[in-house]
């Protein structure tokens, strides 16, 4: 996407009323400057890490970020994107299959998905000097499910419910990766899953945990 196609895209999505993706209004307006610019920097790392921004729009507006004089231009660059946690109403999952793929990105980010969500066939996670964590207790997985993960300078914290059963095959190096996973008898006709992956002077974990209603 092209900048100028970027900015007329920005422009026609300032009004969070309108996107369950805007910013809350006037969220980057408080403050200095360099506030304005850190929060700008969170929103856009979660918005990379969620696929609500190519790499290239990533880089170009962390690019623009450092050209920026006042916090109103800081919020012209990330009015169209959530603000850190925030998101849209997640849709109804019983009716849609499971999607084959997708990714979790984090970038220098927290990253958390948890609550009721609907885990894909293939989920692909790259945490490079961040914290993602994947509570999967409320979550739907497919039968045969496999978390891939490349984990640089990061954590990586999966939970699962005590009955789930999880393969895990994740490599360290200069890290560590474990799972107490392997201490639980799962229920017959439960989910299984796979954790595959490496931990470069990085942390995976798969730990087990009660579900939270």
């Amino acid at each position: 996407m092209t900048p100028g196609a970027l900015g007329a895209r920005m422009s026609g999505m300032t009004d969070s009323a309108r996107s369950p993706y805007g910013s809350p209004p006037g969220a980057a307006l408080t403050g200095t400057l360099e506030q304005a610019r850190e929060h700008a920097i969170r929103v856009l790392s979660d918005g990379y890490a969620y696929d609500a921004l190519t790499e290239d729009e990533f880089e170009w507006r962390l690019g623009q970020l450092s050209g920026t004089s006042t916090p109103a231009e800081v919020q012209a660059l990330i009015a169209d994107l959530p603000a850190p946690g925030a998101g849209a109403t997640p849709p109804p999952y019983a009716a849609t299959p499971a999607p084959s793929e997708e990714r979790i990105r984090g970038l220098m980010s927290d990253v958390r998905r948890d609550g009721v969500w609907r885990v894909p066939q293939l989920l692909r996670v790259k945490a490079t000097m961040s914290s993602i964590r994947l509570d999967l207790r409320q979550a739907i997985i497919p039968a045969g499910c496999t978390i891939d993960v490349r984990a640089i300078m990061a954590n990586v914290a999966i939970i699962v419910p005590p009955t789930l059963a999880v393969d895990f095959d994740v490599t360290p190096i200069m890290g560590s990766a474990y799972s107490d996973s392997a201490r639980a008898m799962a229920t017959f006709g439960a989910p299984h899953i796979r954790v595959r992956g490496r931990a470069f002077m990085a942390e995976v974990r798969v730990r087990r945990r009660e579900p939270r209603y």
